[in-house]
């Protein structure tokens, strides 16, 4: 059975490894090691308002979920920064139950709406609106090496 549990920093060390595991792989290709994903991880935990949630089972990390809440003129919004599921077991319904339990979380929390960025692959742009997102037309991702 699954089990469901607010993220702390005590989870970091178990947290990095899934997290470097997941996002080395397609379809992000990143180049994270353990430390530099504990780094992140610990300092998004840091900030005001961040909440996350990890999935259990039988005590085996098989996914987290991150972000903040963050105030904006029609309420309070939240994004996640970090959502991922343990290598081998995606696709397999556990992200889609993890999303909808931190949902209903945020819910109880006042949450009005979530948004988040993510690799445009068919695979992840894909699995969001299976799950009811939507892309947003009226904004564009913008960056500049400096």
């Amino acid at each position: 059975m699954i089990e469901y549990y607010e993220m702390t920093n005590r989870d970091i060390d178990e947290l990095s490894k899934m997290y470097v595991e997941c996002f080395n792989a397609e379809p992000w290709n990143d180049k994270w090691t353990e430390e530099t994903a504990a780094k992140r991880l610990l300092k998004m935990l840091s900030y005001d308002g961040a909440y996350g949630i990890i999935c259990r089972e039988n005590g085996n990390i098989l996914g987290m979920i991150l972000g903040h809440d963050e105030y904006y003129y029609d309420g309070v919004n939240f994004e996640i920064k970090e959502f991922c599921i343990r290598a081998g077991i995606q696709g397999k319904g556990t992200g889609a139950k993890l999303l909808k339990y931190f949902e209903d979380k945020l819910k109880d929390k006042g949450i009005n709406k979530i948004f988040l960025l993510t690799c445009l692959s068919d695979k992840t742009v894909g699995f969001y609106k299976k799950n009811g997102y939507n892309t947003c037309h009226n904004m564009i991702m913008m960056d500049k090496k400096i």
